[in-house]
């Protein structure tokens, strides 16, 4: 069952929204996300609420929902 969830981009607060299989990865977002807006998805994290979100989880194991918002960010730690 597909999940659609809103993705901002918190450098120029535009935002898209994604319809994801409980089996795509966090980095699956980032890569589609990235393309989007023309940046490289190396350089980039996502967030839901305070937690960064581990690039190798599925949807599923970090519990998107329907409807979630979540946030790109440049990495805090840094890159490529």
């Amino acid at each position: 069952m597909t999940v659609k969830v809103t993705v901002v981009n918190t450098l120029n607060n535009s935002s898209i929204r994604m319809e994801l299989e409980p089996y795509e990865s966090v980095e699956d977002i980032i890569d589609t996300a990235a393309e989007y807006w023309g940046k490289d998805a190396g350089a980039y994290v996502l967030r839901k609420g305070s937690k960064l979100l581990n690039k190798r989880q599925s949807i599923d194991e970090i519990n998107l929902r329907e409807g979630d918002t979540i946030e790109m960010i440049p990495d805090p730690e840094g890159g490529s």
